[in-house]
This record gives structure tokens, C-alpha cells and sequence, in this order.
């Protein structure tokens, strides 16, 4: 049986087109997409009262989908549990999680409650946010962008769920990779030879995501594929491509206690004007202090 496409529901509209947009993307997969509401009773006195009020949270969301996408299995379940350890927990056995957010003027970039921010760094599987009103300005058609790390067992990661998602939609997939001027000292075979000649420099790494992307060409060979390097920063490169594509994918770090998910994750989610899966590439020991 297929992983399930999770999406947490609470009621907001954002999380209303969170769960539209997962709910499409349960379609494309042939998934179950399955909508989770967690909720803490805060007043003894008040149980019953809150449990009917989660109730009918949950039960709005689950009529909507049905209207909306009939053609997807759904379902859904309330339980009593704070929201991020349920969503944290169903995640491991989940293709992704889809949560909703809000995005109030150009600069300040995702608001990311307590909910968003705990998921996100402790989920083993992709978090897809979905930024409120803009997902249905979205191009149709428009290509997935994936932020293709340096590190190749982070880069695989980031492949495997955006060639997965590019063959799903049946849009070109815009592999892109920044690059810049080595330092002094670089542990990197060949490229202090080419350090000051940028353009045989620039070719290299050109080479380099070539052969990285190879075998995925190979896996998928109905997603036709861009090779996009670029000189600069990755996160602002990043930004600038994600503002045609209709998803961008890029990697995210983790660290046991802690909630920082990595620098480009975090300009990206700040930054960027589109929805964005976050895959988990690697996580390390607990954070210092």
C-alpha cells in the first residue's frame, strides 16, 4: 500500500490550501492523503466543549477535500496530542507532510508558528509549506526547481524526491547548484588548478552535476532536465528561480534539540514566492549549550 500524503488541518485557511495542495498532489502519487488534527484540552471544565469544537475542524476539512477532489481516498483523525509530535510521529511512515503558513508582505516570509518550526526540524520525511494564497498563482505547468547540495549523499536525497515529483506532474525538473571562486586552501581534486580561470572553473562544476545527475536521467527518463549552475549564493539563486516554478525542493540539515534547519532552508523559507520541500538530508548530534 502506498505511504500516505499527511497534512495538518486546524481550521485556518491556510491549512485549508495546504490541504488542497496536498490533496492534488495524493492524486498524481495514487496516495491516500490523510488529514490529522491534534488538539490539548486546556480547560477541564471546558472537555467537551473542546472536543466537539476539534471535531468540527476536523470534520470542515474532510467535507472540503470531498468537494473538492472526490476522485482522492481521504480520511482523517483527531487525536488528543500536541500537534507537532503527531504530525512528527505519522511522518515516519508518510511519503510527506504538508503543512500551511502565511506570508503577510514581501520581506517578512513565512510566518512559521511553533507547530511549523518543531516539524520541520524533527520530521524524517519532506515537509512541503505551503504559503497562504499563493499556491493558486502557482504556473500549472511550471517547472519543479531543485537546490542540488555539494555534499552527494545530500544532493541524492533532494534528487530522488524532486525527479519523483517532477515524473508525478509531468513538468521539466531545473536542477540548480551555485558555485564560487575557491578559497586559498580547498580539499576539492582539480579545482585549484582552475581557480583563476572562472569560466574552465565554472565548466567543472558544470561537469560535476552531469555525472551526479545521470543515473536519475536514467531512472526517469520522461523528466526532461535543466543543468543550471550559476556563480553566486545559492539562496538568493534559489529565490530568483523559484519565483516562475510551481514547487521548490531544496535540502534541509537537522540537529536533535535543535530547531535550525539550515541556512538555505531558512533564506528559502523566509525568501521565496512558491511552496517548498523541505527533504531531511542528514542529521547530527544533539545541539551544543
Amino acid at each position: 500500500m502506498q505511504q500516505p500524503v499527511i497534512v495538518g488541518i486546524d481550521g485556518t485557511s491556510d491549512s485549508l490550501l495546504a490541504a488542497g495542495w496536498a490533496a492534488g498532489e495524493a492524486r498524481l502519487r495514487g496516495a491516500p492523503l490523510q488529514l490529522l488534527h491534534g488538539h490539548e484540552p486546556f480547560l477541564l471544565h471546558e472537555m467537551d466543549r473542546e472536543q466537539q469544537a476539534a471535531e468540527q475542524v476536523l470534520d470542515g476539512g474532510l467535507a472540503w477535500v470531498r468537494d473538492h477532489y472526490d476522485d482522492v481516498e481521504v480520511s482523517g483523525e483527531l487525536v488528543a496530542q500536541p500537534e507537532a509530535d503527531l504530525l512528527t510521529e505519522r511522518g515516519r511512515e508518510a511519503q510527506m507532510i504538508v503543512l500551511g503558513s502565511r506570508r503577510p508582505g514581501p520581506v517578512t516570509g513565512f510566518l512559521l508558528r511553533s507547530v511549523g518550526l518543531r516539524v520541520l526540524s524533527r520530521a524524517v520525511c519532506p515537509v512541503v509549506m505551503i504559503r497562504g494564497g499563493d499556491v493558486s498563482r502557482r504556473p500549472p505547468k511550471g517547472e519543479i526547481v531543485a537546490g542540488v547540495p555539494q555534499e552527494e549523499d545530500e544532493a541524492e536525497v533532494v534528487l530522488d524526491f524532486a525527479f519523483r515529483a517532477a515524473d508525478a506532474h509531468g513538468v521539466p525538473l531545473r536542477a540548480a547548484r551555485a558555485w564560487d571562486l575557491p578559497a586559498m586552501f580547498t580539499n576539492q581534486s582539480g579545482v585549484m588548478g582552475l581557480s583563476d580561470r572562472p569560466a574552465e572553473l565554472e565548466a567543472e562544476h558544470r561537469r560535476e552535476l552531469a555525472v551526479l545527475l545521470k543515473p536519475w536521467r536514467r531512472r526517469h527518463p520522461d523528466v526532461a532536465v535543466t543543468e543550471h549552475i550559476e556563480l553566486g549564493f545559492a539562496a538568493e539563486m534559489l529565490v530568483t528561480l523559484a519565483a516562475s516554478a510551481q514547487l521548490l525542493v531544496v535540502g534541509r540539515s537537522s540537529k536533535v534539540g535543535s530547531r535550525y534547519v539550515g541556512h538555505i532552508a531558512h533564506s528559502t523559507l523566509h525568501f521565496a514566492n512558491a511552496p517548498i520541500a523541505l527533504v531531511p538530508t542528514k542529521q547530527s548530534g544533539p545541539a551544543e549549550g
